[in-house]
């Protein structure tokens, strides 16, 4: 921990970096209306044009991979400055150059940018922060990430509906500049006690790492949780809006429900944590939510092409990983401090490229009834609660 820091400048600090949260929480949810805007316009199939949120997150840990080793050994305040300024030249390729290969090579690198500067700034929570300060931080991270999803969908409903999917890209450009200039006055370097970057460090880092039982089955269960919801952000834009034939500011306002329900659910597990810990809390709710996602499944055989389930059960999955997701985060970043940089790099990793294969999967079994939007969810629950059962309950207890 930064001991130089004034608790009043260590506050300032996390509140500017809090801000950056929301827009790496929209960069899926905020081009999510216009999937199907994007495959008409470019001419393209429905698969290639949900390719751009599964390219993104590919980039994403690619991104929080790399820049992980390199936060430990070049520090964090350069790296961020440099991470931002690249997203905005980045989105901005495809307003100028309108092409599905350019603006999946464009995801690929919003992805890489913004996966580094969550490693970095996560970094440094961990440089400023003591363990117990960081647990809970966790949780208000996921709150201000989860500010994205709630206005994402629907700010990209209107810009799609009434300028087009380029109007996207235009707007991660100006708001991620408007981010820049405060970061640029206001966050100083935090980390001092550099590793080098040597391949034997890094074997050495991650050595420790991987082998971690307790922080892998965190990542686990970090991964399948989001899972749930990038399932309804791939799935749910053509389910709705081309098999249910409602509009793309529908779709929006749809989204932004579910958005609401995950930021008032990460604010619940705040206060939860004041009264249980992590083991109480996980011990109901995987059990729960597991439950309730196969009643969802039967009820959708007679509600069939029902909206209103839809809203119901992803509102339940969107509220199971609010819970699951931040603690898992939380409590894996305070097993690592020394090498912080290294441990979040492999945490979102693993837990991107499992998000990431969700979507590509999604993306070529082609999800277009409620039943199968509910098996979907299902299926990613039974595999929390396996993990949970078969090695989360082995681990030292919290």
């Amino acid at each position: 921990m930064v001991e130089s820091l004034s608790e009043r400048k260590t506050r300032v600090i996390i509140a500017t970096l809090l801000c950056l949260s929301p827009i790496v929480g929209m960069a899926v949810d905020l081009i999510a209306p216009s999937l199907p805007g994007i495959a008409a316009d470019l001419r393209v199939s429905d698969a290639a044009a949900k390719g751009a949120i599964a390219i993104y997150l590919l980039g994403y840990a690619l991104g929080n991979f790399v820049t992980g080793f390199l936060t430990d050994a070049l520090g964090r305040q350069k790296l961020l400055r440099i991470g931002l300024f690249l997203f905005i030249i980045f989105s901005l390729l495809p307003v100028v150059f309108p092409d599905i290969g350019v603006l999946l090579l464009t995801r690929l690198f919003q992805g890489i940018t913004l996966g580094g500067v969550a490693v970095i700034v996560r970094s440094i929570y961990s440089d400023i922060l003591p363990p117990e300060k960081l647990i809970r931080l966790g949780t208000l991270m996921a709150a201000m990430w989860g500010i994205g999803p709630v206005i994402g969908p629907v700010l990209g409903g209107y810009l799609q509906f009434y300028f087009g999917w380029k109007a996207a890209f235009v707007f991660f450009s100006s708001i991620t500049l408007l981010a820049l200039i405060p970061v640029w006055m206001i966050i100083p370097e935090t980390h001092f006690n550099r590793h080098p970057l040597n391949f034997k460090v890094m074997k050495e880092n991650l050595t420790t790492v991987f082998s971690h039982r307790e922080f892998m089955t965190l990542v686990l269960l970090m991964g399948l949780s989001y899972s749930l919801i990038i399932g309804f952000h791939t799935a749910g834009p053509f389910l709705i809006q081309t098999q249910l034939h409602y509009s793309p500011v529908f779709y929006g306002h749809f989204a932004l429900f579910l958005g609401i329900i995950f930021l008032i659910s990460t604010l619940t597990c705040r206060f939860f944590l004041k009264y249980f810990n992590i083991e109480q809390i996980f011990q109901l709710i995987i059990p729960l939510f597991s439950l309730i996602a196969l009643i969802s499944v039967i009820i959708s055989y007679f509600l069939k092409n029902s909206v209103g389930l839809i809203a119901v059960a992803s509102a339940l999955m969107f509220f199971a990983s609010a819970f699951i997701f931040p603690l898992s985060m939380g409590k894996g970043l305070s097993l690592f401090r020394p090498i912080s940089g290294t441990a979040g790099a492999t945490m979102f990793l693993i837990n991107i490229l499992i998000t990431s294969l969700t979507s590509f999967i999604i993306g070529f079994i082609h999800i277009q009834t409620v039943n199968s939007l509910l098996w979907l969810y299902f299926a990613l629950m039974v595999m929390i609660l396996l993990i949970y059962f078969l090695l989360f309950k082995r681990t030292e207890q919290f």
